[in-house]
């Protein structure tokens, strides 16, 4: 039996349904995963789990030059491995190791990534440096087309780069919001005592680069000129402290912390638009799922699975200023028919990524990896 490790600095909740599926997948083709995980220094976005038949390590940080080093005392677990899949990110350290041991070692070595740092300057030295080690792999699994196609470009082959379209589990979401009833809303909207049905919600990590001071002043706008919006904020962050500041004054502004399951999804399908002007990256997929369309920005920054929405089809897709930001949102809350036409945008782009099929596609590439 072949077998397989993949090494994760972290183990956040969202991965477990995909990396439990790819295991049963990959047992189905006689391969063995093992799973190696370590914990984050501080759990700032409380979404760290794990896995009883994982491997859990203690990660070792660093700091050099005011820069984070993270090592993973991990060789042990993986020393019996055909195939070690890494997070592709300059500060993990055992990805130098491991590297270096292609030269003289029959196991193979994948990156599983972004391709380059998608939130720092295309042209700085933290994406020149990790150019310099982009091909240093024996196969790339890319999180979304978009990657495979960039790495195509910096020259690696693109028989070897499996185009994973990165996902989370969608079923059990919208189980959860197909079971939730019109009283269940009712009595959720009543406690939190909102009567409007312009609703907006944001949900996910409060860091810099989701761009919160953006996202309060766009909702204050959209409150002058919609005087019945509501606004409703989960998740946690380096920035709650901007959106637990802002609330003081704002009885129409909801924030409700880090919600999980059942409960964020209840939220969600009282909510009408999911309004990220900065950073969007796996939270399009919770968009799709729980038929809450996406409002953002034409923001740089963006993570690759930006690239799954479609302006005018399953989300608004703004200019980037908080009056363009602004003007399209309103519009959207003012027409029906516009809203109605991104709710079906949603359902069809809701059965194109899932969980399922990343796990399809990932187990995939690795047969063919281990074929190579």
């Amino acid at each position: 039996m072949k077998k397989v490790a993949i090494i994760q600095k972290s183990l956040p909740h969202y991965r477990i349904d995909f990396l439990n599926k790819l295991r049963e997948e990959l047992k189905k083709n006689g391969i063995e995963l093992k799973l190696i995980y370590g914990k984050p220094k501080n759990d700032i976005k409380k979404d760290e789990v794990d896995l009883n038949w994982a491997v859990l390590i203690s990660n070792k940080t660093y700091e050099f030059r005011n820069k984070e080093l993270i090592w993973q005392p991990c060789l042990p677990h993986i020393e019996d491995q055909d195939l070690v899949i890494v997070e592709q990110a300059n500060k993990l350290m055992l990805n130098y190791l491991l590297i270096s041991k292609r030269l003289f070692s029959k196991q193979k070595f994948a990156y599983w990534g972004h391709g380059r740092n998608m939130q720092a300057n295309q042209d700085g030295f933290r994406n020149k440096f990790k150019n310099v080690f982009i091909n240093q792999c024996d196969w790339w699994f890319a999180y979304t087309k978009g990657v495979k196609k960039y790495l195509s470009e910096v020259g690696f082959p693109s028989q070897k780069i499996t185009a994973v379209q990165n996902a989370i589990n969608t079923q059990s979401l919208i189980k959860e919001f197909e079971s939730i009833s019109q009283e269940e809303i009712k009595n959720l909207k009543e406690k939190l005592g909102i009567t409007s049905e312009n609703v907006g919600i944001y949900c996910g990590g409060i860091y810099e680069e989701k761009r919160i001071p953006f996202l309060i002043e766009a909702i204050d706008q959209i409150k002058e000129r919609v005087p019945d919006f509501e606004m409703l904020v989960i998740g946690a962050g380096t920035d709650a402290h901007l959106i637990e500041k802002a609330v003081l004054d704002r009885p129409w502004l909801k924030y409700l912390g880090p919600k999980f399951g059942r409960e964020k999804v209840l939220y969600f399908k009282l909510s009408k638009l999911f309004l990220m002007p900065g950073l969007v990256g796996l939270a399009v997929i919770d968009s799709f799922a729980l038929q809450t369309p996406m409002a953002t920005t034409d923001f740089p920054f963006h993570s690759p699975e930006f690239e799954y929405l479609e302006n005018g089809i399953n989300s608004v897709v703004s200019g980037n200023s908080v009056r363009e930001y602004v003007d399209a949102v309103i519009e959207i809350l003012s027409d029906t028919t516009k809203y109605d036409h991104l709710i079906k945008g949603c359902q069809e782009s809701n059965t194109t990524y899932t969980s399922e099929k990343m796990a399809s596609n990932f187990a995939n590439g690795i047969i063919e990896c281990l074929k190579d």
